[in-house]
């Protein structure tokens, strides 16, 4: 039984990117998904260098916006054929322990909305429900922003937020200026 469960999950969670993808592709024709660096993000390990990271995601289309200083890379791309701006940080030995994509605004609010439900509909099946927070902002006040998180082992944390007051919002290349946001920290060389 316990096996049939997580079968069901993990067939869940791919019918979920694959409704993610089509809804996606239905209001981008044309999409060019080879220019997409979200599988090369989400396929990028905990431990891989930093050199193989930023080839992996430059072979994906993605540019380096600030070269590796102090232990972070900051590059741009597209992941879900949205502006993305992808930041990496390197523990000094082992690599790579954090990562964390920001996504540009659709330009419609219910779009932005149904693709971080979405996001968060796929990790729910994956890795169990959690609750969503609403956290008031840190600069701007009487605005929220809604926060899920994740813990898949205990050396990972994974969290999802969005911000709908930025949806619309012309994506400069600041993380600040994106809606959604998703960012997994690796904890086992902290400790």
């Amino acid at each position: 039984m316990r096996q049939f469960l997580k079968r069901a999950r993990i067939s869940a969670f791919f019918v979920t990117a694959v409704f993610l993808i089509s809804l996606a592709n239905l209001f981008v024709p044309g999409a060019a998904w080879a220019g997409d660096s979200a599988e090369a993000f989400m396929s990028a390990t905990f431990g891989l260098s930093a050199d193989r990271t930023q080839r992996r995601m430059e072979n994906s289309g993605a540019i380096v916006l600030s070269p590796l200083r102090d232990g972070r890379l900051t590059m741009r791309g597209a992941f879900e054929n949205r502006s993305a701006i992808f930041i990496f940080g390197f523990h000094n030995r082992r690599g790579l322990n954090h990562k964390s994509v920001y996504i540009a605004s659709s330009g419609n609010a219910d779009l932005d909305r149904a693709l971080y439900e979405a996001f968060r509909g796929a990790y729910n099946v994956r890795f169990g429900n959690t609750d969503e927070r609403a956290i008031p902002h840190r600069r701007v006040r009487g605005r929220l922003t809604f926060q899920n998180s994740w813990t898949p082992n205990r050396d990972t944390v994974i969290m999802l937020s969005y911000d709908p007051e930025i949806t619309n919002r012309f994506p400069g290349d600041s993380p600040s200026d994106r809606p959604i946001r998703l960012i997994y920290n690796y904890t086992r060389w902290t400790r």
